[in-house]
């Protein structure tokens, strides 16, 4: 046999093998990058979020998920079998002082509900964007109570409370996280409770309920003092935000007030 066709044989072979290692190498990149860690894939929105050097991934854990189950097929029906699915959290360290946590489990859960038509499924970032929100709405919720409820109720009274940024009509349609990302408010530096009360995206409240448990630990002057604040909160909150004001007030049986009553 030729010796130059089996040369020639051998490189095409060669090729071919190395070919189908880069491939193979770049699908499973590929399937690393998108399945991954968030904190890589996603480090322009994060950089957008934080601000590009004032965060970083500290730690990441993985756990089981109690929300959805995985299916495994074994090529028998009768062998088919269901596992308790698992889903990633990643602890983000913001200004080198506040920690922030974000998940997959979200997108997990949606993902095992909805096929890939449903207009109900989120894209990786829409769930992304889900979890920054919630973030964003903290932030928002901890200034509404520490600083601007502050100018009516003392330190012990605000403990009492739960504040919220809160939504009317149900979860949103994955492409309003979409829509979301792109406001220029949507950072950890301006995520107040009016640009979420002003945007005409979706119905945004804010939430304010107090506790049973911790307001029966209050003197009975601080309680009698709290529940008869309702008038100056409302006020309060018509002050700050105007016509944007949205709320739901809840201090106790007979002390609750919704905007527009």
């Amino acid at each position: 046999m030729d010796t130059r066709f089996e040369d020639r044989r051998s490189k095409i072979i060669g090729i071919g093998v190395i070919v189908i290692i880069v491939v193979a190498l770049i699908i499973g990149i590929s399937l690393w990058f998108v399945s991954g860690s968030w904190p890589t894939r996603f480090k322009g929105e994060l950089n957008s979020f934080f601000g590009e050097g004032n965060w970083e991934e500290i730690s990441s854990e993985s756990y089981e998920s109690m929300m959805y189950t995985v299916h495994h097929y074994t090529g028998d029906s009768l062998y088919d079998y269901d596992t308790n699915g698992t889903y990633t959290e990643w602890d983000i360290l913001y200004n080198n002082e506040e920690i922030w946590t974000i998940s997959n489990h979200t997108y997990k859960i949606n993902h095992s509900k909805y096929n890939f038509f449903s207009p109900k499924r989120y894209s990786a970032k829409q769930a992304l964007i889900q979890q920054l929100m919630n973030i964003s709405c903290t932030i928002a919720a901890e200034d509404v109570q520490y600083n601007i409820l502050s100018e009516v109720l003392n330190d012990e009274q605000l403990e009492c409370l739960r504040v919220n940024i809160s939504y009317h009509d149900g979860n949103p349609k994955p492409s309003f996280y979409s829509q979301l990302a792109k406001e220029d408010w949507f950072n950890v530096n301006d995520s107040t409770a009016y640009n979420y009360l002003k945007t005409d995206l979706y119905d945004f409240y804010i939430d304010i309920l107090a506790f049973d448990y911790k307001f029966e630990k209050l003197s009975d002057e601080d309680q009698e003092d709290l529940l008869n604040s309702l008038d100056d909160i409302v006020q309060l909150l018509e002050d700050t935000y105007g016509e944007y004001a949205k709320y739901d007030i809840y201090l106790g049986e007979g002390y609750s007030l919704e905007s527009g009553e």
